[in-house]
């Protein structure tokens, strides 16, 4: 394993945490459908890595999307792809904890 590939390996703890926000996500009260791509897109790039799949046909809007929203994070490495999906979703808890306090 060269060194770079060390920098860019998820720990057990990173994985974890990830796993963890994956579960916690399904539990958020909302979420625009721009925020729910980005999850998706994330979540595929940490889970996949770079999408070489062929994109959905014109007529096939949520496919399109999606496909849009995992290929926009093309070059991000696993671990910081399970970083930033970690961000996102401590972001959407926390402004939903506040949504529900006003």
């Amino acid at each position: 394993m060269s060194e770079a590939d060390k920098i860019n390996t998820p720990s057990e703890a990173l994985v974890k945490d990830f796993e963890k926000a994956a579960e916690e996500v399904k539990d958020l009260p909302s979420a625009t459908n721009d925020e729910k791509l980005d999850l998706y897109g994330l979540f595929k790039q940490a889970n996949a890595g770079d999408n070489d799949t062929d994109r959905p046909g014109a007529f096939n809007f949520t496919g399109r999307a999606k496909w849009d929203a995992w290929t926009k994070n093309k070059g991000t490495d696993k671990k910081t792809a399970m970083e930033k999906y970690i961000e996102l979703v401590k972001k959407l808890q926390k402004e939903a904890e506040e949504k529900a306090a006003a």
